[in-house]
């Protein structure tokens, strides 16, 4: 009788000291209806860290900053291209991803999903940010194109001198 008294405080003593240490969730922001919470920051850091590991150098307060207005930027986006692309196929997906970690050094994708779970980075999410980034350069590109104007004659002559 004695053991089984002692192996349950041992078990609730286990679950108490875990639900204490388990995060508080709170809200930092809300762009129209989406909110981003402590979390979604938290995992935007692992993003940005992984496409730029010298951001570990910066203060947290000004990685916090960073990783906010990334995610502010990334909401905007997806609205925007929500209202001139539809969704895309999954040739593109994998061409997006697939260029993706071939640039970080990878040759194939499960090593590459595997650094993804040792820096706490979901697959899918990160799929989605790149596919958000790629077409939000095909809109930029559609908005501007006809405004931009090159001159190659100076751009020769600057990689001349």
């Amino acid at each position: 009788m004695l053991k089984k008294r002692i192996f349950l405080l041992f078990i609730i003593t286990i679950f108490f000291s875990n639900f204490a240490k388990s995060q508080e969730i709170f809200i930092v922001g809300k762009v129209d209806n989406e909110i981003i919470t402590n979390i979604d920051i938290e995992l935007e850091k692992n993003y940005l860290l992984l496409l730029n590991s010298k951001l570990n150098k910066i203060s947290k307060n000004e990685f916090f900053k960073l990783a906010k207005n990334s995610l502010i930027r990334e909401i905007i986006k997806k609205k925007e291209i929500k209202k001139s692309f539809k969704k895309p196929d999954k040739e593109f997906e994998n061409k997006i991803t697939k260029r993706f970690y071939n640039k970080l050094g990878f040759k194939n994708k499960n090593d590459f999903i595997n650094l993804l779970k040792t820096k706490n980075i979901n697959y899918e999410n990160l799929k989605e940010k790149l596919i958000i980034e790629a077409f939000w350069n095909q809109l930029i590109f559609i908005k501007y194109n006809n405004k931009i104007r090159i001159d190659e004659i100076a751009i020769k002559k600057d990689i001349t001198n």
